[in-house]
């Protein structure tokens, strides 16, 4: 034929628009965030298997719609505990925004009914207090200059006060239940305001970041009257947020990821550390504890989580969320806290990872339906009786007994479990092992005792499921054929009991 037929003619004369709607197409695809490229962690300091469960991680949930994912800060973020090490940078300078008759009030808000043996440990704190008031006060939460703090620090009387003070936040679990031992501590900060605190923790972040691991007490002197006599208080010194931590949280971002931080310490102390340590910028907010504000705008006895709301990053700072946690923010309580002040704002879907270390963890960590990964960093002294020791076993038993990658793990509905070790000697860092070499050791430890590795066996023998071992071992148990006492929950809703 001398003519095109009118197909082959249609055809030929709307090409050009074809081939510009191709283009387009082409473009939307470009454009649609899962098409784009992927960003890995790349340090050579992960333990292999974490390095690659987290990239696996990332090549499967990148950019997926309403995603996020929940840290725990001390001991997870950070290693070592920053708000304890705040609390001896407060106790060394004295920077404490009470008089002496509201301090004593602050500190027992709550313990009014606890047995007589706690208030013995409320009288020597308050007496010692105030008599180094009566000498070197007033404090303000600026706290003494160098001069003053050697001068103090000499006095037999302030070693009364500080290792009182120190030991009571360990031993305060053994008079009241726990969510209450939680909150003492932020009771240390009462009259300061926000804004305070948060400069005070900036200050303790500084000077602890800088120094090598160590580890100090302080004992109590033996010729001051007391109630209780002398006691001593023990801690470590150093804080560190390791540059595999900043990579995960930039590498997160990256990938359309965003971060949020769920502590059991004081927002402000959090929020100054994230600033601290170069994380703001790959942060999208944080709750924590939160005590109850005055009119003055100034913390005071009492927690009221029903009106508490998370900090969430600005360009300028932090801004007050709108969504209160409704629970103290430990335990389940972060479960509860993620759920009412987190999740609203992802169209109510729940976090695809957790990073933990301890007990406190354990409930946000194996709760959520919606967990796709879970990052143990293994303190290595975590006993069957705490959460971070049955975790970190799973996370073993997950990988050597059942064989499971990220993909295996959540193609059959569970969450995969990981263990990064850690070397607490020196500056503090990562190491490319699931053991940690911990301080002043010679050698890496996988698990704090033979009790871990015997339960560890039991699941494989019992050929357990994940549900299985989380919901059995996790409740406190006695007598049973193990041999020995384990868990550390009275009560636990169940594995993805939170769809």
């Amino acid at each position: 034929m001398d003519s095109a037929s009118p197909i082959t003619s249609s055809v030929f004369r709307f090409t050009p628009l074809l081939f510009a709607a191709v283009l387009l197409l082409a473009a939307a695809c470009n454009k649609n965030p899962r098409h784009e490229e992927v960003l890995h962690v790349a340090r050579a300091d992960w333990a292999p298997d974490v390095k690659e469960g987290i990239n696996a991680f990332m090549d499967r949930y990148h950019h997926t719609p309403n995603a996020y994912v929940v840290f725990d800060f001390d001991n997870t973020s950070a290693i070592f505990d920053v708000c304890e090490q705040t609390m001896v940078y407060q106790l060394k300078t004295m920077s404490f925004a009470l008089p002496p008759d509201e301090f004593a009030e602050a500190i027992g808000y709550g313990l009014a009914d606890v047995p007589p043996l706690c208030q013995d440990w409320l009288y020597d704190i308050s007496h010692a207090y105030e008599t180094l008031w009566n000498s070197y006060g007033p404090f303000s939460v600026n706290g003494l200059d160098t001069a003053r703090q050697r001068v103090i620090q000499s006095d037999p009387q302030w070693l009364e006060f500080a290792s009182k003070m120190g030991r009571f936040y360990l031993d305060v679990y053994n008079y009241v239940d726990d969510g209450k031992a939680n909150d003492w501590l932020l009771l240390w900060f009462s009259g300061m305001t926000e804004d305070e605190l948060y400069r005070l923790s900036l200050r303790s972040h500084e000077m602890y970041a800088a120094v090598p691991t160590s580890k100090d007490f302080w004992q109590g002197p033996s010729d001051i009257p007391s109630r209780l006599g002398p006691v001593r208080y023990d801690w470590v010194n150093g804080i560190q947020v390791t540059e595999n931590i900043r990579e995960l949280w930039r590498t997160l971002q990256a990938n359309g990821i965003d971060v949020w931080v769920c502590s059991a310490s004081l927002t402000a102390n959090i929020c100054a550390a994230i600033d601290m340590f170069g994380l703001h910028s790959y942060c999208r907010g944080v709750l924590g504890m939160m005590p109850s504000i005055d009119k003055d705008g100034r913390y005071r006895g009492g927690f009221d989580y029903g009106s508490a709301t998370a900090r969430l990053t600005s360009s300028d700072g932090w801004q007050q969320g709108t969504l209160p946690l409704g629970a103290q923010t430990a335990g389940v309580g972060k479960s509860v806290a993620i759920v009412n002040a987190i999740a609203p704002l992802y169209d109510h879907a729940g976090p695809l990872a957790g990073f933990m270390d301890a007990t406190g963890d354990f409930n946000f960590c194996t709760e959520f339906a919606s967990l796709r990964m879970v990052v143990c960093f293994n303190r290595a002294d975590r006993t069957v009786c705490n959460g971070g020791g049955l975790i970190a076993e799973l996370a073993i038993y997950q990988r050597d007994s059942l064989h499971l990658s990220l993909d295996k793990a959540n193609n059959q509905g569970d969450t995969y479990y990981l263990l990064q070790g850690r070397d607490e000697n020196g500056m503090r860092s990562f190491r490319p092992s699931n053991a940690t070499l911990r301080y002043g050791e010679s050698y890496e430890q996988l698990f704090a005792n033979e009790q871990n590795h015997a339960q560890l066996a039991y699941m494989s023998a019992h050929n357990m499921s994940t549900q299985e071992v989380i919901n059995r071992f996790c409740i406190r148990t006695e007598n049973d054929d193990l041999g020995f006492t384990y868990g550390f929950l009275d009560h636990y809703a169940g594995y993805h009991s939170r769809k």
